[in-house]
C-alpha cells in the first residue's frame, strides 16, 4: 500500500502529454459528472412527484443557512494539497486530522444553532432538519484529503464514479423514505447517505492513509493558503445562497422551494460542469505555474474550448426550460420552469467568470481569489436585495445581471499577475458569447410566436434544433470557430484508441 501511495506525493512537473491528460481526464470526468447530473435530475424528478413545494422550501432554508460548513470543513486544504508543487505524507496527514477536527467543530456548532434557526424562522421542523443535517458534515472531513490526493493525480473519472454511486445510494434512501410517507425526511436523510458512501469511497480507492500529524512551517504555509481559498469560497457561498435565505424570510416556503427546484436543475445541467472544469483545470494549471507563457496559452484554449459547448447548452436550456421543468417535475412546477428560463441565461457569463479559480489557485495567489470574492460578494448581495421585491422572478434576473457584470472583470484581476487582460478574455469567448445570445434570442422568438400551439416533446426538439443551427452558423460559419471542433474530435479519437 506504501508504494501504491507513493504517487500522490510526486511532484508537479510541467510534461508534454499534461494537455492530453488533462484533455482526457476533464472529458471523463465531466462525462461522469454529467451522469451524477442525470441521477440528482432524477431525484428531482422522482422526490418532487412524492413531495411538496413545502417539503423543498423547508430543507432549502437550511441547506442555504448551513452551505458555509463545507467549505470551513475543507478549509482550502483539499486546494492546497493539490496545488502545492511538493508535499509529504506527513504534511498531508497534518492537513487531515485539522480537517477532521473542524469537521466535527462544525457539526456541533451547526447542531447548537438548530434551536436558533426554528425561532428566527418560525417553523419548529427546522430545528430537526439542521440537527440532522450536521451529521453530513463530520463525514464531509473524513474524505476531503483523500479526494484531494486523487485530483493532485489527475484521477478525476475515479472521483466523478465515488460521486455518482455516492448521489444513487443517497437517491435510494430518499425514494424509499419519501414512499413511506416521511415528507421532508426524504431531503434530509439522502445527503447524509451519499455523504457515507462518498467517505467510504475516497477511503477505498486513494491508498493513502493518515499517520500522526507535523506541524512545520510548510504545513502552516499550506493552512495560510488554505485560509485565503477559505476566505473566498465562504463569502461566494453566502452571496450565492443569501437568494433563498432572503426569500424565505418574506416569502411562502413553496416559493422558496419553486426557486430551489429551478436552481437544482440548473446546478446539475450546466453549474456541475463548470465545477468539475474548476477542479480539472487548477489542477492541470498548477503543472505549468513555473512558466506562465505557456500557462496563458493552455488557459486561452481551454477557456475557449469550454465556452463553446457549455454557452449554447445554456442558452438551449433557457429556451426550453418551462416545456423541460414540466414534463421532469410535473404541471405543479410550472413556475420553477419560468425561474429555470431566466437563471440559466447566466451560464452563458459564469463560464467565464468560473475560470478564475483556475488561474488563481495555478498561479498560487489564492489572497487575490479571497479579495474578488469579497467584491463579487458585495455586488451580488446588492443586486439580489435590489430584485428581492419582485420576488423569486427579480432575484434570478439580479443573478444574471451580477453575472454579465463581474465576468470579464473578474478574469482582468485574476490574469493580471501573468498578464491577461480583458481584450484577452474576449478574444477567447467573444464570439461564443454572441453565438449563445443569438441562439437564445431565435429559440425563444420561435417558441413564443410559432411553437404555442405544439406539444412540450416538439417546442424543445424544435427550439433546440433552431439554437443549434444559429450558434454554428454565427460562430462557426461567422466568425470561422473551429479550434474548439478540432480539440473535441482529438479527444474522441485518444478515447478510442485507449478504450
Amino acid at each position: 500500500m506504501a508504494e501504491g501511495a507513493a504517487v500522490y506525493f510526486e511532484d508537479h512537473k510541467e510534461s508534454k502529454d499534461l494537455g492530453r491528460l488533462a484533455l482526457r481526464g476533464a472529458t471523463a470526468s465531466v462525462a461522469i459528472q454529467y451522469g451524477h447530473g442525470v441521477v440528482q435530475i432524477v431525484a428531482a424528478v422522482v422526490l418532487a412527484r412524492l413531495l411538496a413545494p413545502e417539503d423543498f422550501g423547508l430543507v432549502a432554508i437550511v441547506t442555504v443557512l448551513t452551505s458555509f460548513a463545507p467549505l470551513l470543513i475543507d478549509f482550502g486544504l483539499g486546494n492546497a494539497t493539490t496545488q502545492r508543487s511538493k508535499i509529504t505524507r506527513s504534511q498531508v496527514s497534518s492537513l487531515f486530522w485539522l480537517g477532521s477536527g473542524m469537521a466535527l467543530a462544525v457539526a456541533v456548532f451547526v447542531a447548537a444553532c438548530a434551536p436558533l434557526i426554528a425561532r428566527m424562522y418560525g417553523e419548529p421542523r427546522l430545528e430537526a432538519i439542521a440537527l440532522y443535517s450536521a451529521i453530513t458534515f463530520v463525514l464531509y472531513g473524513l474524505s476531503n484529503q483523500h479526494l484531494a490526493l486523487l485530483r493532485r493525480t489527475m484521477q478525476f473519472a475515479s472521483i466523478a464514479k465515488i460521486q455518482i454511486l455516492s448521489a444513487l445510494a443517497g437517491l435510494a434512501v430518499g425514494i424509499a423514505v419519501a414512499t413511506c410517507g416521511y415528507g421532508y425526511w426524504a431531503l434530509v436523510l439522502r445527503p447524509i447517505a451519499s455523504s457515507l458512501c462518498t467517505a467510504i469511497g475516497a477511503w477505498r480507492v486513494c491508498q493513502w492513509r493518515p499517520g500522526f500529524p507535523v506541524l512545520t512551517n510548510e504545513v502552516k504555509s499550506m493552512v495560510r493558503f488554505g485560509l485565503h481559498v477559505t476566505s473566498f469560497s465562504v463569502v461566494y457561498t453566502v452571496a450565492r445562497g443569501i437568494d433563498r435565505a432572503a426569500l424565505g424570510l418574506f416569502y411562502r416556503p413553496a416559493e422558496v422551494g419553486y426557486y430551489q427546484n429551478a436552481t437544482t436543475l440548473y446546478d446539475y445541467s450546466i453549474d456541475a460542469a463548470l465545477h468539475q472544469l474548476h477542479v480539472v483545470g487548477s489542477a492541470a494549471l498548477s503543472k505549468l505555474q513555473s512558466n506562465p507563457a505557456v500557462l496563458r496559452q493552455k488557459y486561452e484554449a481551454a477557456l475557449s474550448a469550454v465556452a463553446f459547448f457549455i454557452m449554447p447548452a445554456a442558452a438551449i436550456l433557457s429556451v426550453t426550460a418551462e416545456d423541460l421543468t414540466v414534463l421532469l417535475l410535473g404541471e405543479k412546477w410550472r413556475a420553477a420552469g419560468l425561474l429555470l428560463g431566466i437563471i440559466a441565461l447566466r451560464g452563458i457569463f459564469q463560464v467565464v467568470d468560473a475560470s478564475q479559480g483556475w488561474l488563481h489557485l495555478s498561479i498560487g495567489r489564492a489572497d487575490r481569489w479571497r479579495n474578488w470574492g469579497i467584491f463579487a460578494a458585495v455586488v451580488q448581495v446588492l443586486f439580489i436585495f435590489g430584485g428581492l421585491p419582485f420576488g423569486p422572478t427579480g432575484v434570478a434576473v439580479a443573478l444574471v445581471l451580477t453575472s454579465l457584470l463581474l465576468a470579464v472583470p473578474a478574469i482582468w484581476y485574476a490574469g493580471r499577475p501573468i498578464g491577461i487582460g480583458g481584450a484577452f478574455v474576449i478574444r477567447a469567448v467573444g464570439q461564443q458569447v454572441i453565438g449563445a445570445i443569438s441562439a437564445a434570442a431565435g429559440g425563444w422568438w420561435l417558441q413564443t410566436t410559432a411553437l404555442t400551439d405544439y406539444s412540450s416533446f416538439a417546442r424543445i426538439f424544435l427550439s433546440s434544433g433552431l439554437c443549434v443551427f444559429i450558434y454554428l452558423i454565427v460562430v462557426v460559419g461567422l466568425f470561422r470557430l473551429t479550434q474548439p471542433i478540432k480539440v473535441a474530435g482529438s479527444v474522441v479519437q485518444d478515447l478510442w484508441r485507449n478504450r
